[in-house]
């Protein structure tokens, strides 16, 4: 008769892992508890992106202004308050209340216009923060509308104008 065959051994070694984990989770008889804390610390951020304000054809024989209205979207951080900036754009000469595209193509002659906070073309945006709010309080997207006004007979040549405004975000 053999003692030690391999069916012994496979259920002697079953045993004895069998005895093992229930020794691991019962041989115990103490126990004390203590707490984890996590933390984290969300900073203030907001991200400003690009836009685009096409008046599309201007008729500087009209007598009639020509605005035209876009959005530039801000992702910031639920309830953070901002400042949106402007620069008077990249015309020679060019200011906050006084904005000119230039002809593209090498040229000199300017085409004025005015960016606006609202759709009176009253507030001007300016490069002071002169746009202030507070982002919302519950979605990471915010949008702001700009308002864009060619004013009626403005001398200009036939072309098309172009130009720069930087926005900045400050929070």
């Amino acid at each position: 008769m053999r003692m030690f065959s391999s069916r012994n051994i496979r259920r002697s070694g079953m045993a004895l892992a069998m005895l093992v984990t229930v020794g691991l989770t019962t041989g115990f008889t103490n126990m004390s508890t203590g707490n984890l804390t996590v933390t984290a610390s969300v900073a203030g951020a907001c991200l400003i992106g690009n836009a685009t304000l096409a008046f599309g054809a201007y008729n500087p024989t009209s007598a009639t202004a020509v605005s035209a209205t876009t959005n530039v979207t801000l992702t910031c951080t639920l309830s953070t308050p901002f400042g949106i900036s402007m620069s008077a754009g990249a015309a020679t000469g060019a200011t906050v209340t006084t904005r000119a595209m230039t002809i593209t193509g090498g040229g000199t002659s300017t085409l004025g216009y005015g960016l606006y906070q609202d759709s009176t073309h009253m507030t001007n945006w300016t490069n002071n923060n002169s746009y202030t709010a507070t982002s919302s309080a519950t979605s990471l997207t915010n949008t702001v509308p700009i308002y864009g006004q060619i004013p009626a007979s403005e001398a200009a040549p036939v072309g098309s104008y172009t130009d720069t405004v930087v926005m900045t975000v400050n929070f």
